[in-house]
């Protein structure tokens, strides 16, 4: 190894032989040609080696437990078992003497020590190399989600390990409550992820990945492939409940259930209707590709109580309901679970002298007869003036019957 070296150094030794003693211009001639050979060694010779560095080497000698690699110093570089032990198995059993190989300069050798080099970490210097390059580029790759932490996931990216925060997951953004969203990370692990690496610290050994730019082309054709599908019925998983309604996770994206959509009901809590993490079958009722937003029925795929409502009553029936608000047109009024109907305001008693609003208020309590039924517009039209006077007398009295003997009872 290294015969060039060596031959120059010997030709630099015969040289100071045959000058030794040939006067000051001798000398003076010999310090000239040393310096010549020296510079000639120099650009021959073994390149330096500084700790910290990684150089490419060739195995000369691999058993279990130690390697030698020749890195082109003035000494052979050594893996110690205790670096072997680091490398993968997998790894290890794919090498064979005559490969070559990027080693971390551990220790630069004083005296007689040995060059110790760590195979584990030149392999782990060239990831951070080719993160770099991904960071300039901004090339997106799709990496396994290899755990989770408070922050977010934790994913492979060749020996090193990477960082996506949760704010940078668009699955997992609007997730507030703690339990389901450790639950829904957990359920991460073990998946491919599309991400973009946005942060590359090699000192503080900090690699940091965003999901949110990575998928911004999966999801404009995601949200194209969903509008073609307007009106068919999909899967999802509720992903989180808000005061207006539940967002659901279609593959990538996210879709809201309005509270007016989650259930023929009145829902005033979401949270008495649909749990996150539960799988839901959802209609698509629209998709705006522009604003991402893709709106959601769960109401449309239940029974609706307009058919059964329709089947059971007629125009003419007298019913009792509970009025759920007044308008300056009319009072809508619960007449059955799910069922609204609308006393308009030229059907009320009493809105001859006075608004609507001071007839009637919430919770009251009416008796009124079903003027129309559209079942198919889920429109229900009643009438107060319609109710004659002897079937407003006998309700009233029932009323109070029914209300002593409540009283009685308790």
């Amino acid at each position: 190894m290294h015969t060039e070296y060596e031959q120059v150094e010997k030709t630099i030794d015969q040289f100071h032989l045959r000058h030794n003693g040939d006067g000051n211009n001798a000398q003076h001639k010999v310090e000239d040609e040393a310096s010549r050979f020296k510079k000639l060694l120099d650009s021959h010779g073994p390149r330096p080696l500084h700790r910290g560095q990684t150089v490419e080497g060739e195995i000369i000698l691999l058993e279990d437990n130690l390697a030698i690699v020749d890195v082109g110093a003035k000494r052979d570089a050594i893996v110690p078992p205790e670096e072997m032990e680091e490398v993968d198995e997998s790894f290890l059993a794919s090498l064979d003497e005559g490969d070559n190989v990027y080693v971390y300069v551990t220790r630069t050798p004083i005296g007689d020590e040995e060059l110790l080099v760590s195979l584990d970490k030149g392999l782990k210097e060239l990831d951070w190399e080719r993160a770099t390059e991904y960071l300039e580029n901004q090339e997106p790759l799709e990496l396994r989600v290899v755990g989770k932490n408070k922050g977010g996931l934790l994913v492979e990216f060749g020996r090193l390990q990477g960082f996506v925060p949760t704010s940078h997951i668009p699955r997992l953004r609007r997730l507030r409550n703690s339990g389901s969203l450790a639950n829904r990370k957990a359920e991460f692990v073990g998946e491919e992820m599309l991400l973009n690496i946005i942060e590359v610290d090699r000192r503080r050994r900090r690699l940091v990945l965003s999901a949110k730019k990575a998928q911004k082309e999966f999801r404009e054709q995601r949200l194209l492939e969903l509008k073609t599908k307007e009106g068919e019925v999909i899967s999802g998983r509720i992903n989180n409940l808000v005061s207006f309604g539940a967002f659901v996770e279609l593959d990538g994206l996210e879709g809201l259930i309005h509270i007016s959509e989650m259930a023929w009901q009145k829902v005033e809590e979401p949270a008495n209707w649909l749990t996150p993490g539960e799988l839901v079958d959802v209609k698509i009722l629209s998709v705006n590709v522009e604003k991402e937003r893709i709106s959601l029925s769960r109401k449309a795929l239940l029974p609706s109580p307009w058919e059964s409502f329709d089947q059971s009553h007629t125009e003419g029936d007298l019913l009792e309901g509970v009025v759920s608000s007044v308008v300056d047109f009319g009072a809508f009024v619960l007449v059955a679970e799910g069922i609204e109907g609308l006393i308009h305001v030229s059907e009320m008693r009493g809105t001859q002298d006075f608004a609507p609003q001071d007839v009637l208020y919430p919770d009251d309590r009416v008796l009124v007869r079903i003027l129309q039924i559209d079942p198919e517009r889920q429109r229900l039209s009643l009438s107060q003036r319609r109710v004659r006077q002897n079937e407003e007398i006998a309700w009233i009295a029932q009323l109070q019957q029914d209300s002593t003997e409540g009283i009685e009872d308790e």
